[in-house]
């Protein structure tokens, strides 16, 4: 922990992916995944480790060359001015688009589990805001704070998962590997989309007291995700059922419910482990809406990294209004992670490398 520097530890790097990978993606990939693979979609997220890996290689080949900058820095220096601020737009854009579906769809599942009666507008704002009033203090804040959520998010999510391991039925998945190697294929590419959020590492990598450090941060991240998800896919099939979990938008939180199902003296177990969620949401939307006032610091040279975090959230408010219901904002969340989701992972980082070798070749 490094306090009032504005840096942080690889520790805490590879707390806040493991925290940003477990978003909203977490809770709709075994339904994706089970479209695909059917029975065995649990071993989507197990292959898909090897891509969040070339993910997590092709951002870090371009960090590492320039381990004290963050993405604005280098695209000023590798491009024209006026490229470098397209990329740099385009990446806020894509931060601010995600972050204000993302928010919709936590809005939407809160207010069908856990508070029926309260406008979903009341609920996002509450919660944006109190995202923005954590990252106001700077990237030590919401280091500090992933280090203390993680413990809350997973005590209780393992705790959960054992209870349900040891009481599954098995027979669920058979027969095994009975499925189509091109179903295998597009599957897990679909599924490895929950690696996206390695994206931030452009930005971040600026930010670490230990750049060289942060590839084993994000395989460890990467690891402990895709470990997770198998592990969550896999209950989903055989605790809901293969047509549950293919038809229901949220067969995680299916999967919660049939906990509570059990004879315990605690009722309504998934709302607390939905409270596990809310905590992995907050430090995903808290993050982004740093990332984003950091792009903007940089990009103009401001001292203070806090400046555009109340500008941008009204910008994410009308994002995540802007849908009429549940079914079109679940489509948006699900085109523009497939359409938009890699770009600043693999092409781009890919292409500044490249013009990074040529210039020092020429140099």
């Amino acid at each position: 922990m490094f306090s009032h520097n504005g840096k942080i530890s690889a520790r805490q790097v590879m707390i806040l992916l493991i925290l940003q990978m477990l978003n909203m993606n977490m809770l709709i990939m075994p339904r994706i995944g089970a479209n695909y693979l059917g029975r065995n979609s649990y071993i989507a997220p197990i292959i898909a480790i090897l891509i969040g890996l070339i993910y997590l290689f092709c951002v870090t080949s371009l960090t590492t060359k320039f381990p004290k900058s963050t993405f604005v820095e280098i695209t000023k220096e590798l491009l024209p001015n006026w490229i470098s601020y397209i990329l740099i737009v385009a990446f806020a854009a894509k931060l601010v688009i995600s972050v204000g579906l993302e928010l919709r769809m936590f809005g939407e599942l809160v207010n069908q589990v856990m508070l029926p009666r309260t406008p979903i507008s009341i609920i996002m704002i509450v919660f944006i805001l109190s995202a923005a009033y954590l990252v106001k203090s700077g990237i030590e804040s919401t280091g500090r704070m992933s280090e203390i959520l993680i413990y809350f998010i997973a005590v209780p999510l393992i705790i959960a998962l054992l209870i349900m391991i040891f009481k599954t039925d098995y027979r669920e998945v058979l027969p095994f590997f009975q499925v189509d190697p091109t179903d295998v294929g597009i599957g897990t590419v679909l599924v490895s989309f929950m690696f996206v959020p390695l994206e931030i590492l452009l930005m971040l990598n600026g930010l670490m007291k230990h750049p060289n450090r942060v590839r084993k941060s994000g395989i460890r991240a990467i690891i402990v995700v895709g470990v997770l998800q198998a592990i969550i896919t896999l209950l989903c099939i055989t605790q809901n059922g293969l047509q549950e979990t293919q038809t229901q938008m949220w067969p995680v939180i299916v999967l919660m419910k049939s906990l509570g199902m059990n004879d315990t003296i605690v009722e309504n177990q998934e709302v607390l482990l939905l409270i596990m969620w809310v905590f992995s949401i907050y430090m995903y939307i808290s993050t982004s809406l740093y990332i984003i006032s950091l792009i903007g610091s940089r990009s103009y040279k401001f001292k203070r990294e806090n400046v555009f975090i109340l500008p941008a959230v009204p910008i994410i408010l009308f994002i995540a209004l802007f849908p009429n219901d549940l079914g079109v904002v679940y489509s948006y969340y699900v085109r523009f992670e497939y359409y938009y989701g890699i770009w600043f992972i693999i092409p781009i980082p890919l292409i500044l490398v490249l013009i990074a070798k040529m210039r020092r070749g020429r140099g």
